[in-house]
């Protein structure tokens, strides 16, 4: 079974008991089928504590993504070069973390390509209200994208999804 973004059953009742700290927090999940949604519902029935246990994978998930998350906030934006700022920073993660055929279409990789328009201008870096080197992540994403998605698996969807898809891969 091909899970969401948080695969691990144990890691989707800390993300909830995390959220579910806080009073005036709603949380909304990014569900892509009628079961994940059910298993998020189901918390509210019988909500889950947060303990140190619960801590550890979002305690390794701060550390991993640091001060070099792009919350996709869109502040950065507009571009003079017209780069989708938010998504090319966030590629990396995508393409390991969502349906990769999503990102493989010639619409995501040509928004991907503007990357190399990028002058280094700074008026993204100036806006992000995280402090983020921006440009530095946009050339990082561009460099990673470049390298996970070589031009042989971009014409030939097939190939990618056998290269992707957990029920294929060894990771």
């Amino acid at each position: 079974m091909i899970e969401g973004l948080i695969s691990d059953m144990g890691f989707k009742a800390a993300a909830y008991a995390c959220i579910a700290q806080f009073d005036n927090v709603i949380p909304v999940w990014g569900v892509q089928r009628e079961w994940e949604l059910d298993e998020f519902i189901g918390y509210s029935d019988d909500p889950p504590i947060l303990n140190q246990k619960m801590r550890e994978p979002i305690e390794r998930d701060l550390n991993e993504l640091g001060k070099e998350f792009c919350r996709g906030c869109g502040y950065c934006l507009p571009c003079p070069a017209g780069i989708d700022i938010p998504n090319a920073v966030r590629m990396s993660l995508m393409i390991r973390r969502a349906p990769v055929l999503v990102y493989l279409n010639d619409d995501c990789m040509e928004k991907m390509n503007n990357v190399d328009r990028c002058v280094q201008c700074n008026q993204c870096k100036s806006r992000c209200p995280y402090g983020l080197d921006t440009p530095v992540l946009l050339m990082v994403s561009w460099i990673d994208y470049k390298t996970v998605v070589p031009p042989l698996h971009a014409h030939d969807p097939i190939k990618t999804f056998v290269l992707f898809c957990p029920i294929f891969s060894n990771a």
